[in-house]
């Protein structure tokens, strides 16, 4: 074992040989193998195998290669692009559902509408089923714009206000007479985001005996750059000057899977790459991702460095590769699995080989060889016109007679259709999911059964698609930490049809990934049925509705709307923490202010009641107080009527007293006269 001692720093002479075994190595596998099996696929992809065996034959060729590929592309982009979200964040706990929600939200924003990954998806399906893997290609871009602004009439400090931003440089100015300064600003617009891009099969390379894209110790892109894009990338202009030519580019440009690709197109791309000024010549560069002891350490660590010819434009320690890779039927302890596209060229040779001779017997039927007795015909010319309608000059009945036709094989029928169920076997793609079945596609048949044998069918499928959300999986979480690590700014982005503020930068650094992978729409209107019938269970079950609350019959219809492909489901129903405040009915109102009245009548006709059976009280006390008055004040008449008659009698007496005591004394007086007169 080596001593620690005997690890020297490595320099760019070292690095730049490490880098050279393992591309050498890499290449080498890739163009004596993978590179001829490529070509040959995207040959019979593009019909142009097999090649008729005679010039004069049907030049007929079965698209079994084409057909399947792309039904198995069609399928998986219909599931992973149909306008679905099926990739999401979980939740890590109750109060992290929102944030959750908004993450996925934002991290799906950055996939599909700063990027386009339905033509991601794409190219990376077509790889993976043509070449074996599909790889693209994951970086956070640093890029900016500059947009120019005008000001009048500024002062000098306003303007040395506005100059004091680190985003902002003065274009040109004027002064007029008053000192006020009116000119042009250019700001510098941060435009860097995540981009995300479909790797071409021959530009990636890694090394022979990879398992896997993580335990190897090396891999890269390779691609071609123009002088004047790596100028713009901002490497150093000594070693732009110093790349020089390189013959890997030349081999590169001579690739067999590229010739094939561009065989329809045409025209050489190796004029070009000398280019007519050196400004627009192109180098082959390499970005490697490496394990290297760059210090000496006894420890090699991940490095991306990237070379082009013999010069090291740009060397830096990194924490993991920007690959994702797709393999679509995957071989266990290897990195390239099999080859989809290859099965079916078997098929396409057999179907063309046996279509062909159905055509050219058909051919030779209309159009059969003919014997001729020798000096029969007038004119030889005139049969091998072979025109419409034309006469043939003979010299005797018998100078013309067909020749001999053997009869078309009867099985070549059956044969044909035992290599279609082939077909279907190997490729896993059903005519019954295509809708060419017409034997299952009967009347006799009901949609429900029809609809069965169609899951049936697309049972392997699945698989290749599990495979894919295998890749689709990685792809989402590295968006998400590309994002939580270099976005610098708050943002208002509209998703789902209303603006949501979002600040990146207090985001987890992980969270699980979650894929809900439904084939086709007919399973996604299925689970939508499947949501609305629960929701129909939890509204009529008296027992369970205390348990269904508004937020959850917000989730459970968001689900039923997202399965059916509506993304911006706020635009139909509202958020529960968004609801106004609960507003009476108005009906219950006026029913509730009847009822009030009614009190009210009710207490008014008790309080009357109550009142006048107190007034009636007090009035028959008042009566009966009257009545004992108006007794006690006739008795008391009474009394004083007999006292004044008593009296009156009593006077009348005294007078009678008086009137008789003056007539006596009256008598009396006239009796003592009388004896003296």
């Amino acid at each position: 074992m080596a001593d620690l001692k005997d690890y020297q720093p490595m320099d760019d002479g070292d690095i730049i040989k490490a880098m050279e075994l393992n591309i050498k190595s890499a290449v080498g596998y890739y163009d004596s193998e993978l590179s001829q099996e490529r070509k040959k696929v995207t040959e019979y992809y593009n019909a142009e195998l097999p090649k008729p065996a005679h010039d004069g034959n049907s030049k007929f060729v079965s698209q079994d290669v084409y057909a399947g590929v792309q039904s198995m592309t069609a399928s998986l982009l219909e599931t992973f692009s149909a306008g679905n979200r099926i990739v999401k964040f979980a939740p890590q706990g109750p109060e992290d559902v929102q944030t959750a929600e908004i993450c996925s939200a934002y991290t799906d924003y950055v996939m599909w509408r700063q990027n386009n990954c339905f033509d991601v998806f794409q190219s990376v399906i077509l790889d993976g089923l043509m070449a074996r893997v599909g790889v693209c290609k994951v970086f956070w871009e640093q890029s900016s714009e500059a947009q120019e602004e005008e000001f009048v009439n500024l002062t000098s400090d306003e303007l040395d206000v506005i100059l004091s931003a680190d985003d902002v440089e003065l274009v040109d100015s004027t002064t007029n007479d008053l000192g006020l300064i009116s000119g042009t600003i250019e700001r510098s617009i941060d435009t860097s985001q995540v981009r995300i891009q479909a790797v071409a099969p021959e530009e990636f390379i890694i090394e022979p005996q990879a398992s896997d894209l993580h335990n190897i110790d090396f891999c890269a892109h390779r691609t071609r750059y123009s002088i004047s894009e790596l100028r713009a990338a901002g490497y150093d202009e000594d070693k732009i000057a110093n790349i020089g030519t390189d013959h890997d580019d030349v081999e590169l440009e001579s690739d067999p899977e590229i010739l094939a690709r561009f065989e329809k197109i045409g025209g050489d791309r190796k004029n070009h790459a000398q280019g007519y000024i050196d400004q627009v010549r192109e180098v082959l560069v390499y970005e490697a991702y490496i394990n290297l002891d760059v210090d000496g350490t006894g420890q090699a660590t991940l490095h991306k460095v990237v070379k082009a010819g013999n010069q090291i434009l740009e060397i830096e320690k990194v924490d993991r590769k920007p690959f994702i890779v797709f393999t679509p039927l995957p071989t266990p302890h290897s990195f390239f699995g099999a080859n989809f596209a290859e099965k079916l060229i078997a098929t396409q040779n057999a179907k063309t080989v046996l279509t062909r001779s159905i055509l050219d017997h058909a051919v030779i039927t209309n159009n059969p060889r003919y014997t001729v007795v020798k000096g029969g015909l007038s004119n030889p010319r005139e049969l091998i016109s072979n025109r419409v309608g034309g006469l043939v000059n003979v010299t005797r009945p018998d100078a013309i007679a067909p020749m001999p036709q053997a009869p078309l094989n009867p099985f070549i029928f059956q044969t044909i259709k035992l290599l279609d169920d082939e077909k279907e076997e190997t490729s896993s793609v059903s005519s019954l999911s295509t809708g060419l079945n017409k034997d299952a596609i009967s009347k006799q048949n009901s949609a429900a059964m029809v609809e069965q044998l169609v899951t049936m069918s697309q049972q392997r499928m699945k698989i290749i698609a599990r495979n894919f959300a295998s890749f689709v999986k990685p792809l989402f979480h590295e968006v998400y930490r590309l994002v939580v690590e270099n976005e610098q700014y708050e943002k208002v982005v509209d998703i789902a049809g209303g603006f949501v503020q979002i600040d990146p930068r207090s985001w987890k650094e992980k969270r699980d990934v979650m894929v809900e992978l439904r084939l086709g729409y007919s399973e996604q209107e299925r689970e939508s049925q499947k949501y609305l019938a629960l929701h129909q269970l939890m509204t009529q079950d008296p027992g369970l509705q205390p348990l269904y609350s508004i937020e959850n019959k917000y989730n459970m219809m968001k689900s039923v709307l997202e399965h059916q492909g509506i993304l911006n489901v706020e635009e139909f129903i509202t958020r529960p923490d968004q609801l106004p405040p609960p507003q009476p009915n108005q009906a219950e109102i006026m029913q509730q202010q009847m009822a009030m009245k009614q009190m009210e009548l009710q207490e008014r006709q008790t309080a009357v009641a109550e009142q006048r059976a107190m007034t009636d009280a007090q009035t028959s006390a008042a009566k009966m107080e009257l009545d004992a008055a108006r007794s006690q004040s006739d008795f008391a008449i009474k009394s004083d009527n007999q006292d004044l008659k008593e009296a009156q009698f009593r006077h009348k007496q005294l007078i009678d007293e008086g009137e008789l005591e003056l007539l006596k004394v009256t008598e009396d007086r006239r009796g003592i006269v009388s004896p003296t007169g």
